[in-house]
């Protein structure tokens, strides 16, 4: 026992001396933050104030200390300090509070404040500890991100003006001249005369589905694309299709794989012909030199599955994630294929809003085959 009492007061020196290190090395931290950090009792009155807070207020350490932390506080403003420090009292954190806090010279500054208890060695809350910085930068960057976003939506808002006129402002003249050709069918009757007039006729109908497909598009994007649902036999709907595009494809043998018996789905007719359409297009477009496409319609359980077959130059594994991408094309350098690239974003479209899947498989030098499922 009396060893023991011999050492205590070494032990307490120790302790002391830790203490002040402690704190030394706490205070050369908060000295030297590039955060103003403060501290101040629960009534207020400002007991710290670092470099940071001098830089940032324009009050030296002698000017702040004692001082009410009102001093840096706007009047529309001093209510938010009753609910900090009801907060603080009550053991609890505040994080990220953002406000603002003025200057002495009168400049508002936005700042997010940490504030944490103060608490003393028998665990009562004393006062607060507040770390403050200045978010003028990152609210700046929100405004400006705010500002960038309302102009982008309102020039696509003038894109779907400009689309929605200029679609009409072109159908108008490509329904006339499409009138007038085949006027010029019916009356011209040498062979090489029909066969331009048959080109020219084709392209006319490719222009104008192609400006089809860019109103469509500035529908979705405006949220405008409308279903017209009822029921109707797929079956029929794709023969008629394949009828259609064998007509004027002659050279191609387009064969319908399927059961030949009614197959009812519930749906917009005209956009399913429409996604049906796209896919032979595409299909007799991108296989050169073949002479086959097939069909596919299968009925599984509840849904019905089509599909389009081709044996033609095939997809890159790597680029088949962004087939259905907006405006994007496999060959995008080949001239030689027209086409805006966005044939089978709407199909993917007008399939989805069916709450249908659509999907692709494909082999570099053997073909693709383009698979939708509607349910029945």
């Amino acid at each position: 026992m009396e060893n023991e009492s011999q050492m205590q007061p070494g032990l307490s020196t120790d302790v002391l001396i830790l203490s002040q290190q402690k704190q030394a090395i706490l205070s050369a931290i908060i000295a030297n933050s590039d955060d103003t950090i403060i501290s101040k009792t629960l009534q207020g009155i400002i007991t710290t104030w670092n470099p940071a807070a001098e830089r940032m207020f324009g009050y030296t350490e002698t000017e702040a200390i004692g001082k009410h932390i009102s001093l840096i506080i706007p009047t529309d403003r001093l209510s938010e300090e009753v609910f900090i420090m009801t907060e603080i009292s009550n053991g609890k954190r505040v994080s990220h509070f953002e406000t603002i806090r003025i200057s002495k010279s009168g400049k508002t500054i936005p700042l997010s404040l940490s504030i944490s208890p103060i608490i003393d060695h028998e665990g009562r809350v004393i006062g607060a500890s507040k770390i403050a910085r200045d978010i003028t930068e990152q609210l700046a960057v929100i405004e400006e991100n705010a500002r960038l976003y309302e102009q982008v939506k309102m020039l696509n808002e003038k894109k779907d003006e400009f689309i929605a006129l200029a679609s009409h402002e072109l159908k108008t003249p490509l329904t006339s001249i499409q009138g007038y050709l085949q006027i010029l069918t019916r009356t011209v009757t040498d062979e090489r005369s029909q066969t331009f007039l048959q080109k020219a006729g084709q392209s006319v109908k490719r222009v104008s589905n192609m400006i089809s497909e860019l109103l469509d598009v500035s529908k979705i994007d405006a949220g405008k694309l409308q279903l017209n649902t009822e029921c109707f036999d797929i079956h029929k709907l794709t023969e008629e299709a394949v009828e259609m595009l064998s007509h004027n494809n002659k050279q191609i043998d387009i064969r319908i794989n399927a059961a030949s018996k009614p197959v009812l789905v519930n749906g917009d007719p005209h956009r399913i012909e429409q996604v049906i359409i796209n896919l032979l297009t595409n299909a007799i477009r991108y296989s050169p030199g073949t002479k086959e496409i097939l069909v596919h319609l299968k009925q599984e359980e509840d849904v019905v599955k089509i599909g389009v077959q081709d044996f033609g130059i095939g997809i890159p594994a790597d680029k088949l994630k962004n087939i259905f991408s907006k405006y994007y094309r496999v060959n995008s350098g080949n001239t030689q294929i027209s086409g805006l690239g966005i044939g089978l974003y709407l199909c993917e479209e007008i399939i989805q809003r069916h709450n249908g899947q659509i999907q692709v498989e494909s082999e570099v030098g053997v073909g693709s085959t383009f698979w939708f499922k509607l349910p029945m």
